[in-house]
């Protein structure tokens, strides 16, 4: 657990290289990109963000692959299933190309998805079975649903397979039952760490929130070496100011859980 990061859009509209550099000279480490090309008012194809990325002495931390209809995985439609497989497989090879070592993908969409089932596991295996052969880790990120990354845990033990703790999601779902953060914690890859109120999936700062950040330094697996990433947004006040401001908050809070994570106050 030595390196920290921050996702590359943190809720300020910039350009692109503006925010990377901002994000280095404030101390982060790594960052980690949303795997779609940007849009006005500063459009940038995502072939070229690794580039700037490291052009700016950053590393990598993973590609996020962008919304698509991730229901279909678990899907009886053959069509469709092989659809969203390909969209995936075409997100780790691009993962290969431009050298990122972790993928980040959802496993549902929908507000009341289907059950989790053998079709899922079996395309999830696939998509397992390419990233082993490309070099690349794939974190299942816990949703709405953490019984679809139970699942998937439980059925393909894969040294290549993992998940992304993400912090906020997981308040709004399991509140302060740690149970399954304790079964599979040896398995995060990832982390897209940030608070909230308990009602809604802000993504404040860590500390701005309800989250118990020294009860879940205490569960956290202190085995872990990946990245402590922020997936942060600022509040409407936040918003106000500059984000130079704001990513100064942020790197103070990632190193304070950093502190609380390795179980002491060294920084």
């Amino acid at each position: 657990m030595k390196e920290v990061g921050i996702f590359s859009w943190y809720g300020f509209i910039l350009p692109f290289a503006e925010r990377i550099r901002m994000i280095q000279e404030v101390g982060f480490i790594g960052t980690s990109l949303w795997w779609e090309d940007e849009e006005a008012p500063f459009p940038l194809q995502k072939e070229k963000m690794p580039t700037l990325v490291r052009e700016r002495g950053l590393k990598i931390d993973n590609f996020h692959m962008h919304w698509c209809d991730s229901d279909g995985l678990w899907a009886e439609d053959k069509e469709r299933r092989n659809r969203v497989i390909q969209q995936h497989l075409r997100c780790l090879e691009d993962c290969s190309r431009y050298e990122s070592p972790l993928f980040v993908m959802h496993l549902c969409d929908e507000e009341n998805p289907q059950s989790p089932n053998q079709i899922g596991v079996d395309s999830l295996g696939e998509i397992a079975k390419r990233g082993e052969a490309l070099g690349v880790k794939i974190a299942v990120e816990n949703t709405r649903r953490i019984d679809y990354i139970s699942y998937t845990l439980e059925n393909i033990n894969s040294p290549w397979l993992g998940f992304c703790f993400d912090s906020s999601h997981y308040h709004l779902t399991e509140k302060n039952n740690y149970s399954f953060l304790k079964k599979f914690g040896e398995r995060i890859f990832t982390t897209h760490l940030s608070d909230n109120d308990g009602k809604v999936d802000q993504h404040w700062l860590p500390g701005h929130g309800i989250i118990d950040w020294e009860k879940l330094g205490e569960i956290f697996p202190k085995s872990y070496e990946g990245f402590l990433t922020l997936e942060v947004y600022p509040t409407p006040s936040e918003r106000e100011g500059e984000p130079q401001d704001f990513l100064e908050k942020a790197y103070k809070s990632i190193i304070r859980i950093k502190s609380i994570f390795k179980g002491s106050s060294n920084k």
